[in-house]
């Protein structure tokens, strides 16, 4: 399927969302990722022409197919994909991934995020709030030297709304999360009957999962995603 870019911003020192548009309407649901293929690259990579990303963007959102990114200078693909020009058209390929809410069982949902593990969050908690279900949601946002992406958003929406709740942490200020610095944050939640999603970094997942481990969090109740530096 051609998707044709129809704009860029910049989130972030160094991380720049992208807008696609499908050359037909795109069926997908919130945290899920597509493929994208750019025909001839600018500068040579030898991981080749394809990457998936996560859609940032909600169902809800319109027809726009929206990525986020951060570009990396040792990275033939990202850094093609940010001198693209604007109407350039490239291959995508999807929807794929289970990183989703289930609907029909909902619950406390607490989401944990490292860096751009951020994208299949905003699209699910942005979803969550345009259908008006109702059930608490607790944002826990860490990354470094205060890149919050989607801060403005998040602000917005807890402020207007009683399910939706986040905090952030600037990891090279207070170090990475721990146990001792996650549980006075879930004091108001039963935690055995909450959901709990990490997206981020491997290093990142791998210490939040021990760190939800040693909190009695079951297996079953950790859903997890690992983004590399691609």
């Amino acid at each position: 399927m051609k998707l044709k870019l129809v704009e860029k911003r910049e989130e972030a020192k160094g991380t720049v969302s992208f807008f696609w548009e499908p050359e037909k309407p795109v069926d997908f649901l919130a945290g899920q990722y597509y493929y994208f293929s750019i025909p001839k690259l600018k500068y040579p990579d030898s991981k080749g022409t394809t990457r998936h990303f996560t859609i940032s963007s909600s169902p809800t959102e319109g027809n726009l197919l929206w990525i986020t990114t951060r570009i990396r200078e040792k990275s033939g693909y990202k850094k093609t994909l940010n001198e693209l020009p604007i109407d350039t058209e490239i291959e995508g390929e999807g929807p794929n991934g289970t990183f989703i809410l289930d609907e029909k069982d909902i619950g406390p949902q607490v989401f944990i995020a490292g860096g751009v593990g951020i994208t299949p969050f905003r699209s699910i908690i942005k979803y969550a709030i345009d259908k008006n279900i109702q059930t608490p949601m607790y944002l826990i946002y860490s990354n470094s030297d205060s890149q919050f992406v989607f801060k403005d958003e998040f602000d917005k929406w807890a402020s207007q709304n009683d399910y939706f709740k986040v905090s952030y942490f600037d990891s090279s200020v207070s170090g990475h999360l721990d146990s001792t610095k996650l549980q006075p944050l879930l004091t108001t939640y039963n935690i055995l009957h909450t959901t709990f999603w990490l997206a981020g970094p491997p290093p990142m997942v791998d210490a939040m999962e021990q760190v939800l481990g040693k909190l009695k969090i079951t297996s079953d109740k950790i859903r997890s995603e690992k983004f590399t530096g691609y």
